[in-house]
């Protein structure tokens, strides 16, 4: 199945950016040259296609903005269809990537999603749907690219692609979150194939940490194009466009993925954590994978990883931390291997934090609540203002 090239991808990714809202005489347009208008044909005489994102009251006032761009192919890609969908910057301090309470609903295709990314892609679907149809045949090639929390919604479009029209998707990514859980990413890495997902992101870019487990990325063999080795957490890191330093346009600037650098990482790696040793963790995305395998592997070895799992296809973020906590607890007093298990991953969490306190005593409910708190907000603190950034 044919793709398009790392510059042309991250290039859609970028300029859909220009269409949130027209100029002041009504009209859409792009404000500056583009690579991909070589490739595609973009028709914004009745605009792009709109959605609703953001708070409940954007959500209750229905407040549309030009969100994602169709481009039909020209010459040599002729029966392609490009769909770009840009991110967004914050509307709330409670916006619904980066607050801890998420909330889990089903997907198109039946699979447990993001909620609030799935009532974004709703609020799309039906114009997707309109221009798509007249366009889309069976040997038709879909390539839907998103940067940011478009990453996420191409991500819900290509797998709704997929099933709605049947034809060839390729999805691409730019420092996207994670969208679902183990149920989509594995159904979607099914859907589309692992070698027809290119999910690219920076090393040092705090959003593809978000939301944290049980949320997964596909492909779910862990394979990305780890397009930039910074290290730490940086807001500056999740930029696209050229200005930006190292900016995903920059690093995606190939006309071929084989020499961008692809990497597999294991989805799970047995993690045992010393708590004389918490002091080496630091807030950095190395840190925030580790700390996440040594949860799974004390649930995995206590024997509570399937009933957790179970828990997190029902329930909100905010009802699964609370079950995940009091589900600590309870193993840390099952034996005194378990409590020091805890206490080594809970000592690592707080170091990984930056908390100036990180002497672990309590294994109660409301201690480890509470450092899972702490955890959550210094991640989503730093995935707040990386989306902030790209104003």
């Amino acid at each position: 199945m044919q793709a398009i090239t790392p510059k042309i991808a991250s290039d859609l990714a970028s300029l859909v950016y220009d269409i949130r809202t027209p100029t002041a005489r009504g009209i859409y347009r792009f404000n500056r040259h583009s690579e991909s208008t070589r490739y595609f044909d973009f028709d914004l005489s009745d605009g792009p296609v709109t959605g609703v994102t953001g708070t409940w009251f954007d959500r209750l006032m229905n407040r549309r903005t030009g969100f994602a761009i169709i481009g039909k192919g020209k010459d040599y890609y002729r029966d392609h269809v490009a769909v770009a969908i840009r991110g967004t910057k914050m509307t709330s301090g409670r916006d619904w990537l980066t607050n801890g309470n998420v909330g889990i609903s089903g997907s198109d295709t039946g699979s447990s999603v993001h909620a609030g990314f799935n009532r974004a892609f709703q609020s799309m679907k039906p114009l997707f749907e309109q221009s798509l149809s007249p366009l889309v045949q069976a040997r038709t090639t879909v390539h839907c690219v998103g940067h940011s929390l478009g990453g996420a919604l191409a991500s819900l479009t290509a797998d709704w692609v997929k099933a709605r029209y049947g034809c060839n998707v390729n999805l691409y990514t730019f420092g996207a979150p994670r969208v679902g859980l183990r149920n989509f990413a594995m159904n979607h890495t099914g859907s589309l194939g692992s070698s027809n997902i290119f999910r690219c992101t920076h090393g040092a870019d705090p959003v593809p940490l978000v939301p944290l487990w049980p949320f997964h990325h596909a492909p779910l063999d862990g394979l990305e194009y780890r397009l930039d080795y910074g290290q730490g957490i940086d807001a500056a890191a999740h930029g696209m466009h050229a200005t930006d330093t190292p900016g995903y346009v920059n690093t995606a600037n190939s006309d071929d993925w084989g020499i961008l650098n692809a990497r597999s990482n294991e989805i799970f790696t047995p993690v045992v954590l010393d708590y004389e040793q918490r002091h080496q963790a630091s807030f950095t995305s190395y840190w925030a994978e580790k700390i996440g395998n040594a949860l799974l592997t004390l649930l995995k070895n206590a024997g509570k990883l399937s009933a957790i799992m179970a828990q997190a296809t029902i329930g909100t973020g905010l009802t699964f931390y609370d079950l995940l906590a009091r589900t600590l607890e309870e193993v840390a007093a099952a034996s005194v291997q378990f409590a020091e298990q805890t206490r080594g991953l809970l000592g690592h969490m707080l170091v990984f934090a930056r908390q100036a306190v990180t002497t672990v005593r309590d294994l109660s409910f409301s201690f480890i609540r509470w450092v899972f708190d702490r955890t959550l907000g210094s991640l989503y603190r730093a995935a707040r203002n990386a989306i902030d950034y790209l104003s």
